[in-house]
């Protein structure tokens, strides 16, 4: 089917700060069939409309005033922001630089074109995000398209989730039902914070396999234990909101005890001493998050998610100490 004749139908919402280059793509969508156009020329703009507009697809720069755009697809994929967090979200940018790559690609955006920007390119860039857009996956941080590596997606047991696409719906002229579209969006919500439990549960028992050795082998609170235990507490947190009122509401109390001993381990000084309330502490953290993962895991054998644990930290430490030796890249 020749999804030219039905761009008519696609909603788009696009943004730039540049008066000059919004009508050159205002043209360049038109030329192309498409004639559902919003704009806007500032993040502010963008949250604005968000929800109220309803679109397809978004299309904007990164260097839009009043804000930060990459923290925007961030809230909009954590569904702080619009009402579709699997909203497609092509970005703009004059800059390529490894560390806007990582934010943009960490915010969970479907795509990053580098201007100047032809209308092929455009035009190419929308129909691959609705018809061949890549199924998303969820990690303690991270929610959106998978851009693993064939390998890496293979080695992984982390499971794909197909979410709701009405551009490729309307794309292909089929009918947008709004109250099967919002079933599908609970659906898929369900579906990520089910996943993202799992993974938080995950991380907090990586975390503490790592961390509390450390301080039970005298070693100081350096930079890098430090950010293991913001990790630790961050995903303690995250958990703790997601399932207050679901049928996991009783993890709460875990994670409150759990935050209540890591929390004052990274306010720790490097002068601190252990002493056997300090290792009473750390026992605790282990135990708890030991716990935790064993409650999101109910079928699963504690030795095997043991292994899953000490597995994943050989492989961190392996690739840590590759980056130091420069066998690996330090992305």
């Amino acid at each position: 089917m020749n999804s030219d004749e039905f761009r008519g139908d696609v909603r788009i919402l696009f943004g730039d700060p540049g008066q000059g280059t919004r009508v050159l793509y205002r043209q360049a969508l038109m030329a192309a069939g498409y004639h559902d156009l919003r704009e806007f020329d500032s993040v502010k703009g963008f949250a604005d409309l968000i929800t109220v507009a309803r679109p397809d697809l978004v299309f904007m720069d990164l260097a839009m005033p009043e804000g930060d755009a990459v923290a925007l697809v961030s809230d909009l994929r954590h569904g702080r922001l619009g009402v579709n967090p699997y909203l497609p979200i092509i970005l703009t940018s004059w800059e390529s630089d490894m560390q806007l790559v990582r934010r943009v690609v960490d915010a969970g955006a479907d795509d990053l074109l580098v201007k100047p920007l032809s209308t092929r390119i455009i035009l190419d860039r929308i129909e691959t995000v609705a018809l061949h857009r890549k199924p998303f996956v969820v990690t303690s941080d991270y929610i959106g398209p998978d851009r693993r590596k064939a390998v890496a997606r293979r080695d992984s047991n982390v499971p794909l989730i197909e979410v709701p696409n009405p551009l490729r719906e309307k794309m292909l002229g089929r009918p947008i039902d709004a109250a099967a579209l919002q079933q599908a969006i609970m659906a898929a919500n369900d579906s990520i914070t089910r996943q993202r439990l799992h993974a938080s549960a995950f991380r907090i028992a990586f975390v503490a396999a790592q961390v509390v050795p450390r301080y039970k082998d005298g070693e100081r609170p350096d930079t890098a234990t430090l950010t293991l235990l913001a990790d630790l507490i961050v995903s303690a947190e995250d958990i703790r909101l997601r399932v207050a009122d679901s049928e996991f509401s009783h993890v709460v109390q875990v994670c409150d005890r759990l935050l209540a001993q890591a929390r004052p381990l990274a306010e720790l000084d490097v002068d601190f001493t252990l002493s056997a309330s300090w290792v009473k502490s750390l026992d605790l953290v282990k135990s708890l998050a030991d716990a935790l993962l064993a409650l999101f895991n109910p079928e699963r054998d504690a030795s095997a998610l043991a292994g899953e644990v000490a597995n994943a930290v050989d492989r961190f430490r392996n690739r840590r100490a590759a980056q130091q030796t420069g066998e690996l890249p330090a992305v």
